[in-house]
């Protein structure tokens, strides 16, 4: 064999091969960015960061030939020898601790996947002209051989600085997908988001702007509620909306060579895996960041972003809400409480020490110190109390088993006054996601979270007062910030008022009356003000709502509700309306309900023409059913619903029971009555030896043991038990007349079970070809059926 050595130099073919590796576009320029932001790095490490540290991407602007993709940025940038390594393929001159071009495959990866031909240009301050290098990958492989020539050319400023890569000869299914303008939206808005924590004032661990197409790429923050946002436990206890995470770990020594943790080593040894000298080094390690609760609910966005040296490698992961016992299979513990699958909680954590994919799109499972981060936020069992007991965990003190127990319900427990603050949710959830697109949008008035604390204290209003309020209360809730003032004229609950937006005073539609008249008294209803867009014909009706008297001088005497033009130069609209109004006290007719029919009406006055008269009921269907939500019928959430409330009642009556008296709740069950307790247990593989003796079977057991048990033992359900009604309390000086009125009482909530028990074994055919009436009657029965008192988790 001549030689001692193999030459294992790799073919020129392989360089355009690694352009059908599958990567997203996004992907591609991030790896591109994640060049510049190494170079940020590096210097801030040398304890010479520089400001206004920049990268612009510049995406082609037509399908055509001749289109290129251009990554440039303003740092220290490369000697020739530097530039001639970094385009190699196979090779990393990085840190593989502190920087994000972890993979010296990834510049090739990325640049072949969009083109066939890329032209890096680079300089330091103080040279005299550009170096570059062109990467023609068809000619490579024409020459079968790696070499390229060295170019120049002319600097005008000796002390510019910096990098340039350009991908030219665009492959046409990538210039296609790139010039599209909903596709490079797509593709701001994944980059905003990577690169959130370092595109922020004070980003960590550095701070840079990244412009494309020379407009400024904003960091895509999460709506979340305040720190100071928090909600009582048990005993006295309280949780914050946000918790901080800042845990140091003990260094570990690993190998730069193999990337690799070692077990036994020093510093001055070689790896004991892969042998290299001096690749050995003691690792710092700390996880850092927040867990917070999102001011609205969605079913994809929410979960924890992972963050690698400033760079988010997972955005909205959603493993941490998984339990696995070591099994194959996998429980989904959150969101469980919500029906339609919708999450809030979410939170970003720097992992710097957590190996990554070579695609860098997700942290290796694999690694030993994953786990270690996966059991400091979550804890070692499961998230659910009772299967953590059930398996014999310890009590979990984690921050997000904190979070969970404190926000993992989506609805109240219980109708009294204060329940939605309790659990920091607005009950109108589409509002409060078009109020999260103004947050992102940059709108001052809706970056912290009084707009969404707002509608929380409208829903709790509501369960107070009824769906009409109260005009003119002013009290705040115990321990509760008054909402602040701004936008769209809306004022603190209360307060008198008749100014709209921008200060301007409303024009009166009274001009006679006296300018010494006390200004009527108003109250601002957040869920009700918001902007109401038709579709079909594009007007939109910019609309405050408030709560006014009788009196009220802009509501015509004798009316229910009036729209008036509040402020002309922002085409405001005022809704006002009399909550104690006789057409309120209505099943069919709520305030909401009046408001969409006016707009509706003023709708169809202004798409009127000589040659086209528009459908007002067409105009109106399309209103409710973009904002009539909270009266709609969902047959898909009904029965969920019902099981639900029937669980909280459950749980309030086992609470209502004194601890040394649970276990005759079972007890007292007639055999065929355990045994299906039993079955139920068994299905659900809960352990009945202490379900059965605390209580904690009931939620787990048939809707029909609960109707059982409220019948038999009403003592545990009223009088401010479970219910506010009196029952035990009752007595008219003569036992039959008394029993009487007990009967009645418990004949009425008997039904009400009932009909939540009907309910929640409806499925979607069941409820369809029910009637209206019926399921009416039973989604009333579910609003008074829900227990008077907050259950105790």
């Amino acid at each position: 064999m001549a030689g001692s050595e193999f030459n294992l130099e790799p073919s020129p073919r392989v360089l355009p091969m690694l352009g059908e590796i599958n990567l997203d576009q996004w992907r591609c320029i991030a790896e591109l960015i994640d060049n510049s932001v190494d170079g940020f790095l590096k210097q801030s490490r040398e304890d010479a960061p520089f400001a206004n540290a920049r990268v612009d991407v510049i995406l082609p602007a037509a399908d055509k030939d001749g289109a290129t993709v251009r990554i440039q940025d303003n740092g220290t940038g490369m000697t020739v020898e530097v530039l001639e390594q970094a385009v190699r393929a196979g090779w990393s001159g990085n840190n593989p601790i502190d920087s994000l071009g972890l993979f010296g495959m990834g510049f090739n990866i990325a640049t072949a996947r969009l083109g066939s031909v890329t032209e890096v240009w680079t300089t330091r301050k103080g040279d005299l002209e550009w170096h570059g290098l062109t990467i023609d990958f068809d000619e490579l492989r024409r020459q079968r051989h790696f070499r390229t020539a060295k170019l120049t050319r002319p600097k005008a400023d000796p002390e510019q600085h910096g990098t340039e890569v350009t991908i030219k000869r665009l492959k046409p299914e990538q210039r296609k997908w790139l010039v599209k303008n909903a596709n490079q939206t797509a593709l701001r808005k994944r980059l905003a988001q990577a690169y959130s924590a370092m595109l922020r004032m004070n980003g960590v661990p550095i701070n840079f702007e990244l412009y494309i197409n020379n407009k400024r790429v904003e960091a895509r923050r999460h709506c979340v509620w305040n720190e100071d946002r928090v909600v009582p436990g048990v005993g006295g206890a309280t949780t914050s909306a946000m918790i901080p995470i800042n845990h140091t770990l003990p260094t570990r020594f690993y190998c730069t060579n193999c990337l690799t943790w070692v077990p036994e080593a020093t510093e001055s040894d070689p790896c004991p895996l892969c042998s290299a000298e001096g690749s050995v080094v003691k690792r710092q390690r700390r996880i850092k960041g927040w867990l917070g609760i999102q001011r609205y609910l969605d079913q994809s966005e929410f979960g924890i972003d992972f963050i690698r040296n400033g760079r988010k490698i997972e955005i909205s992961n959603k493993d941490l809400f998984n339990w696995n016992d070591g099994g194959e299979s996998e429980e989904r513990e959150y969101p469980t409480d919500d029906h339609r699958g919708r999450g809030r909680i979410v939170g970003e954590i720097h992992i710097d020490h957590c190996r990554v994919s070579y695609s860098k799109d997700r942290f290796d499972r694999a690694d030993p110190t994953w786990n270690e981060m996966v059991q400091l936020l979550r804890g070692e069992g499961p998230l659910r109390p009772e299967k953590a007991k059930e398996l014999g965990f310890p009590p979990n003190e984690s921050p997000l088993f904190a979070l969970f127990k404190a926000f993992r319900r989506t609805s109240p427990h219980s109708k009294t006054a204060g329940a939605y603050a309790r659990i920091l949710i607005a009950k109108d959830n589409n509002l409060a996601m078009e109020m999260a697109s103004y947050f992102h949008d940059g709108h001052p008035e809706y970056q912290d979270d009084a707009k969404w604390w707002e509608l929380v204290e409208a829903a709790d209003r509501e369960l107070l007062y009824g769906q009409a309020g109260q005009p003119g209360a002013t009290a705040q809730p115990a321990g509760q910030p008054t909402a602040s003032p701004g936008g769209n004229g809306g004022l603190p609950p209360g307060l008198i008022d008749n100014p709209a937006p921008g200060g301007q005073p409303a024009p009166l539609t009274h001009p006679t009356a006296a300018p010494t008249l006390p200004a009527p008294v108003r109250r601002q209803v957040a869920s009700l003000t918001r902007k109401y867009h038709h579709q079909f014909s594009g007007l939109m009706w910019n609309v405050v709502a408030y709560e006014v008297a009788s009196s009220d001088p802009e509501l015509p005497a004798g009316v229910p509700w009036a729209i008036v033009l509040g402020d002309i130069p922002t085409k405001t609209y005022h809704y006002l309306y009399n909550p104690l109004h006789p057409i309120f006290q209505s099943i069919t007719m709520t305030p909401r309900d009046g408001m969409l029919a006016h707009l509706a009406y003023m709708t169809a006055d202004q798409t009127r023409s000589s040659k086209h008269t528009p459908d007002i009921a067409a105009i109106l269907s399309e209103f409710r059913s973009a904002y009539g939500n909270e009266n709609a019928l969902d047959f898909k959430a009904l029965p969920a619903d019902a099981s639900a409330i029937l669980v909280d009642v459950a749980r309030a009556l086992v609470n209502a029971c004194p601890e040394e008296e649970r276990a005759s709740l079972f007890n007292d069950l007639s055999v065929q009555e355990q045994t299906t307790v039993m079955r139920a247990l068994a299905g659900k593989k809960i352990k009945p030896a202490e379900a059965t003796i605390d209580g904690s079977f009931l939620q787990s057991a048939p809707s029909d043991i609960i109707k059982t048990l409220v019948i038999r033992r009403p003592e545990f359900c009223f009088d401010g038990k479970i219910w506010d009604e009196p029952y035990g309390d009752l007595d008219y000086g003569d036992t039959e007349i008394t029993e009487d009125a007990r009967r009645s009482v418990l004949s009425k909530y008997v039904s009400l079970v009932s009909d939540a028990i009907w309910l929640s074994k409806q499925d979607l055919s069941d409820l369809g070809s029910a009637s209206k009436d019926e399921i009416i009657r039973a989604v009333m029965s579910l609003q008074l059926l829900r227990p008077d008192v907050e259950p105790i988790s």
